[in-house]
């Protein structure tokens, strides 16, 4: 093989045309044809390959042999033990575009499917194994951080809200046996809102008893809410907010990790919100108990477009949830659906 390029005697700038002959592991470099350079492949080293850029050889006495013929070069790099064949490909593979835009798409499309299929699997997977001890760790520690931050004792009446807890008993009396403790909790925080914890809590706030037109929207609510509960959204989110951490406390069996999550929670309730499949499976929670308990769906209809306009006319600086569900449109539209079915079964 032989290569035509420049050669540079050490600590000389001056360039006098040369070629590098090979011959197996050999080489013997020839400058006005005479040969001033020879020896073993093992003893010579290269400069990386950057795109077209000149390659250089350079010998052990400093001096360099420079050529534009990178594609040799390559070949012979591969056979030198400066250099392993891994490290060549490599630079081979970035000088190569369609190699570089194939693996852009090709992390694009990691990352969508890790965010889009194996985060919320991962998160469903894991909330149905997480001990119910640690629900309610990270509930208790979450709704001390909410009482602390964002809400206010309640300031309705007892005899308002011995009425709404009596029903609320009766309510979860219906509902089918859930390992799950439901209780029911009064907040003000000047927003017509209702939450619920990953171990069961449900909180109501002042406004939201105010705005509501009878017991049947808040009961409505209620068993939206709880639907939350049953199928773990909001152990779910935590779960894939902070998948990693989550993943090494199952592994090890180390819960500490997982009740570390106190601090998620309150943000998570107050901004982030549901993801639309979850509203509409705590929806479709909340309906098939109505029809149960010979309640008209038309009720959560109503207290939604209640909730939602009270809501517009909020303090944008405040933190919304309710008005933040996805799709309120498409929800009412369902729910009014669910109403006409109701009432032509009644």
């Amino acid at each position: 093989m032989t290569l035509e390029g420049n050669f540079y005697e050490s600590g000389n700038s001056y360039r006098r045309l040369a070629i590098l002959n090979l011959d197996g592991i050999f080489f013997d470099l020839l400058v006005d044809d005479e040969s001033i350079q020879s020896g073993v492949l093992s003893n010579l080293s290269f400069s990386d390959r950057i795109a077209n850029i000149p390659r250089k050889i350079i010998f052990i006495d400093g001096s360099v042999f420079e050529t534009q013929d990178n594609n040799k070069v390559d070949k012979i790099a591969f056979n030198s033990d400066k250099k392993n064949s891994f490290s060549m490909r490599l630079q081979i593979i970035e000088s190569k575009w369609k190699w570089v835009l194939t693996s852009i798409l090709f992390l694009a499309l990691l990352g969508y499917l890790i965010i889009r299929v194996v985060l919320p699997w991962a998160g469903k997977e894991l909330a149905l194994i997480v001990p119910n001890k640690v629900n309610e760790t990270i509930s208790s520690g979450g709704l001390r951080l909410l009482d602390q931050e964002w809400f206010k004792p309640s300031e309705l009446s007892d005899d308002k809200k011995n009425k709404i807890s009596d029903s609320f008993s009766e309510l979860v009396n219906t509902l089918p046996k859930s390992e799950f403790e439901y209780k029911l909790y009064f907040r003000k925080m000047g927003q017509a809102n209702a939450f619920a914890l990953p171990a069961g809590q449900i909180i109501l706030t002042d406004e939201l008893v105010r705005v509501a037109e009878n017991p049947e929207q808040i009961r409505a609510i209620i068993l939206h809410e709880i639907g939350h509960v049953h199928h773990r959204h909001s152990m779910q989110q935590i779960i894939r907010s902070s998948l990693i951490s989550v993943a090494i406390s199952m592994l090890t069996s180390d819960l500490s990790t997982l009740e570390d999550l106190v601090v998620v929670l309150p943000v998570f309730v107050l901004k982030s919100g549901f993801s639309q499949g979850d509203e509409i499976q705590a929806d479709e929670y909340m309906f098939r108990h109505m029809f149960k308990l010979q309640m008209d769906p038309i009720h959560f209809v109503n207290i939604l477009k209640i909730m939602t306009q009270n809501n517009l006319n909020i303090d944008d600086n405040i933190l919304k949830y309710f008005s933040s569900h996805p799709s309120t449109k498409d929800r009412v539209k369902e729910a009014i659906r669910k109403s006409d079915k109701f009432l032509s079964e009644s």
